[in-house]
């Protein structure tokens, strides 16, 4: 078992990352926002925390700067893109990212350029990776069973709907902003200290595809889709290695099938596996005999529509 855990290590250090960068696609997909920001967000962790490293700045107090610096950003970020919806805020956030793209490959000595930066120092463990994966899915768990999940499942449903039921609308795409934006730039930054290295092409349109394509395969529904998502996309080149040139195919089939049949991803077909496993168990079940001298049971209703009506007595 120790063997095959080391031989993997590397997938469970990626999926730990992918989770948070799925978490941070879900939560603004799931609350109707079609936003690429944490892209951004993801590269500016991943530059900030190597700058950080470098100078010996404890991984903790880098990830806790990388929090809050996200925060805000991804905050101040959701001012001016208030009145955008639906492509016209995927263009927009699109835009962010690519521009970021290129700061990144004329940044200089603080961005390595188009080189990038190597050699950062590996301070973070596989146990570090998980912990904060796990940390990261707690947060958006409790979020979804708090009121703040009701009122993104209603802002997702019909904004108009949700402003008349007093849901501050603009307070909420900011708190969604927030969020995403630190998730991603968290990712960004374990990418950074786990893998030592940072370059502009590790941000962009390859990963807006995958953050995508974990959170829509997995279901956008719940954080389980994000996790299923990023599972999905991390494990499978090497679950299908014995494919070979029909791997990229098979994925590519099994995505569209995913998208095109089951809206709730992933986790929508486990949900509908459970159900007719549950159902099946219950046809299966034999049938509890009723106690002896019982009544049937629309003799008893009839009974009690007879006592209800006017001018109907025990005695009688």
């Amino acid at each position: 078992m120790n063997i095959w855990y080391e031989a993997h290590a590397t997938l469970f250090q990626t999926t730990a990352i992918y989770v948070l960068l799925a978490l941070s696609f879900q939560v603004v997909l799931k609350s109707g926002i079609f936003s690429f920001a944490s892209v951004g967000a993801f590269g500016i962790g991943a530059y900030t925390a190597a700058n950080l490293a470098t100078r010996g700045v404890p991984v903790v107090v880098t990830l806790l700067i990388v929090v809050v610096a996200m925060t805000a950003v991804g905050y101040l970020l959701a001012i001016p893109l208030m009145h955008l919806r639906g492509l016209y805020l995927g263009m927009v956030t699109f835009a962010i990212d690519e521009i970021l793209v290129v700061v990144a490959t004329n940044g200089g000595k603080v961005t390595g350029g188009a080189v990038g930066l190597f050699g950062v120092p590996l301070e973070i463990t596989t146990l570090g990776l998980g912990l904060v994966a796990v940390i990261g899915v707690l947060l958006v768990s409790q979020l979804e069973r708090h009121s703040v999940g009701r009122a993104i499942e209603v802002l997702r449903g019909d904004e108009q709907l949700a402003r008349s039921v007093g849901v501050e609308v603009g307070n909420y795409r900011k708190l969604i902003f927030a969020l995403s934006a630190a998730l991603g730039g968290v990712a960004g930054a374990l990418n950074t200290l786990n893998f030592s290295t940072v370059t502009p092409g590790s941000f962009g349109f390859t990963l807006i595809v995958a953050g995508l394509t974990m959170a829509i395969v997995g279901g956008i529904g719940s954080w389980l889709g994000a996790l299923l998502g990023a599972i999905f996309v991390a494990w499978f080149p090497t679950v299908s290695s014995s494919l070979g040139g029909y791997r990229s195919i098979v994925y590519g089939v099994l995505v569209i099938l995913v998208v095109a049949y089951e809206p709730d991803g992933l986790l929508g077909i486990i949900r509908w596996l459970v159900r007719g496993g549950r159902g099946r168990l219950a046809r299966g079940r034999p049938a509890v005999p009723a106690p002896a001298g019982a009544a049937p049971v629309g003799d008893s209703l009839a009974s009690a529509a007879e006592l209800g009506r006017p001018g109907h007595d025990a005695a009688s």
